[in-house]
């Protein structure tokens, strides 16, 4: 048997790597559509970035992976404003589903407002808080 060493840290590489061959084996066991990185921004007039939704599309699922509003714009439904805009995204790239995930002390009841679901939950996660998982089916 050859002999393995186990080595600790990060290198961008070796996590390239470990991504490509996870990769390969799921495509030898199901349908895999390749990844589709997509961001909607909301820019004033000097480029400064006020706000995004920071996602990407793969198995027929937009997963939002960050949704951010500046202090300035919030409760002037922007945030609203750029879930729509992905959600008519996904659409048109034939997503079945939209995901996320959010903390209790972030916008939860928000995304519920929204039509999103719970589909599970993660108490005491950071301490003291609740981690929320959630989804919306696009027919």
């Amino acid at each position: 048997m050859t002999h393995l060493t186990l080595h600790t840290g990060y290198q961008e590489e070796d996590t390239y790597f470990m991504k490509y061959k996870l990769i390969t084996h799921n495509k030898n066991l199901i349908d895999y559509t390749e990844e589709e990185k997509v961001n909607f921004m909301l820019k004033d007039e000097e480029e400064n970035i006020l706000g995004g939704l920071v996602g990407h599309i793969d198995w027929e699922c937009f997963f939002v992976d960050i949704l951010w509003v500046d202090e300035s714009l919030r409760g002037l439904g922007k945030g609203q404003q750029l879930i729509q805009e992905a959600e008519d995204y996904a659409r048109k790239k034939d997503c079945r589903l939209i995901r996320l995930e959010t903390f209790s002390f972030q916008a939860p009841a928000f995304y519920k407002r929204l039509g999103f679901k719970e589909m599970g939950k993660l108490e005491d996660f950071p301490k003291g808080y609740t981690h929320y998982y959630l989804y919306k089916e696009l027919t």
